[in-house]
């Protein structure tokens, strides 16, 4: 019964290290993973989508808000070009709010959630301003943290409750 409860003491202990809400975070790293959404920020706003690709893996997959299913950083990169040369051409990007999950030194999930205003639906026709949430999965290669996944989503308003 002893060695049983030692062993369960253990495993917890073993097991807390690894946990998404652990507040021990390397400063160093914080400070880098809550930069990424503020390069996102300009690149996005100088609709420089090289510079955006800097920020990803070459393996990344990138689902777009529109549910389309971006495989690798070169297919991701063209497609936000084209975009921003069309419905993205005169948009103004902002971030309204960051929330990093520091899983260990290598890896990282931050939510971000952001406003758009300027851009246009494929028709031309110009877009209300919207809000939505990214879902970020990081990794950190030779120093560096880049994101390996993305989940973007647009924020719905809320449907009229039922009475």
């Amino acid at each position: 019964m002893k060695f049983s409860s030692y062993l369960m003491i253990f495993v917890l202990l073993s097991l807390s290290g690894y946990s998404q809400n652990s507040k021990i975070y390397n400063a160093k790293d914080l400070n880098s993973l809550k930069s990424l959404p503020v390069k996102w920020e300009r690149y996005w706003n100088n609709h420089n989508m090289d510079s955006m690709g800097t920020m990803l893996r070459d393996d990344v997959d990138f689902i777009t808000v529109g549910g389309t299913w971006l495989k690798g950083k070169e297919i991701a990169i063209t497609d936000h070009k084209q975009k921003h040369q069309t419905i993205f051409k005169t948009s103004i990007w902002s971030t309204d709010r960051v929330e990093v999950k520091y899983v260990n030194s290598g890896l990282a999930i931050l939510h971000i959630r952001w406003g758009i205003n300027g851009d246009y639906d494929p028709d031309g026709t110009p877009r209300k301003p919207r809000h939505g949430i990214f879902t970020w999965v990081v990794t950190k290669n030779t120093g560096k943290w880049l994101l390996l996944a993305v989940h973007n989503v647009n924020i719905r308003e809320p449907l009229p409750s039922a009475k």
